[in-house]
């Protein structure tokens, strides 16, 4: 099942502002806690408040670094892309 398709999932808010992301991860004048600003409001529209998004939320927020920040949405958009239940 692909999360990265379904309204409501965090990781499709993710895939759909992959650009800004890497943008961000680019522009030397965006600090690391903009960047996890940033990223938290992308991802604010996903209704679905499962365990994984507060998960996310707080990996995110331990984040020290840009490349970091930019890892972390990676693998979650490829988690999502991937994902199995496994019910």
């Amino acid at each position: 099942m692909d999360l990265t398709r379904v309204k409501g999932c965090y990781s499709k808010e993710l895939r759909e502002s992959c650009n800004t992301i890497k943008l961000m991860l680019k522009e030397p004048s965006v600090s690391t806690a903009e960047m996890i600003r940033v990223v938290k409001a992308l991802i604010e529209p996903a209704f679905i408040n499962a365990g994984a998004k507060q998960r996310f939320i707080e990996k995110l927020e331990a984040c020290e670094t840009k490349e970091a920040v930019d890892q972390l949405c990676h693998d979650a958009v490829m988690n999502g892309m991937w994902y199995k239940s496994y019910r």
